[in-house]
């Protein structure tokens, strides 16, 4: 049986290029390529995918988050389909972890892409008026991440600060919503919106070209006015 190779993990940035290489890869082989949503396939496009060939020769599929969404029975029978692929590779926005990879078929390989500790200790221990500390964690995470992942990523933990604060309900671990209050309640939530405005401007100054600076030298006077 071959193997059906996952490319995911909560660095997307390194887990796309490695798709995305995988499919070059291929290409040079002379494969077929056929890309699909995970969301747009059924069980009869599956059906008529597990076939190896093409009038164009060898057939490949590469699929996009078709782990991700809702479960249901028909997915259960897709993803055993895919399974049966002659050749496939799929991408996944997010983390798979251990204890979900064991439920998929056997001849699913999991490439995990973890993010850097460094990047994750900067976001976690980001708090207010700890200018000196902040400044330290940030040069640390921005020499081994593209400033461009580390402002998403930047957003992103400040979204889920603001959430929160307003009392959503996240579809997150129990321990993850834990480190996340613990930071929270150490800001304001008018500091936070604050913050999250300042980010969206960067963010459109950004894509309109009027940042003054670079986005790393940006960032990083962003970070010492927190």
């Amino acid at each position: 049986m071959n193997q059906v190779y996952i490319y995911c993990g909560d660095d997307i940035v390194s887990s796309r290029k490695a798709f995305v290489g995988h499919i070059e890869a291929l290409k040079n082989k002379n494969f077929d390529i056929e890309k699909i949503e995970g969301k747009d396939l059924t069980l009869e496009m599956a059906e008529n995918l597990s076939l190896p060939t093409t009038l164009f020769g060898q057939r490949a599929i590469a699929i996009e988050n078709l782990l991700s969404g809702t479960k249901s029975k028909e997915k259960e029978k897709i993803i055993e389909r895919v399974g049966l692929f002659s050749s496939c590779v799929i991408w996944e926005g997010k983390e798979i972890g251990k204890t979900d990879q064991i439920k998929y078929p056997k001849n699913f390989v999991f490439k995990n892409f973890k993010l850097p500790q460094t990047l994750y200790f900067f976001l976690e221990s980001l708090l207010p008026g700890k200018i000196k500390e902040n400044l330290q964690n940030y040069r640390k995470a921005i020499e081994i991440t593209e400033p461009s992942f580390l402002f998403l990523m930047l957003a992103r933990q400040i979204r889920l600060l603001l959430l929160i604060k307003e009392e959503a309900m996240l579809k997150m671990a129990p321990w993850q919503i834990s480190r996340l209050k613990n930071q929270a309640k150490l800001f304001d939530k008018k500091e936070l919106k604050e913050i999250y405005r300042k980010l969206l401007e960067i963010d459109y100054r950004q894509k309109t070209s009027s940042l003054p600076f670079s986005l790393e030298d940006q960032l990083e006077l962003f970070i010492m006015e927190i």
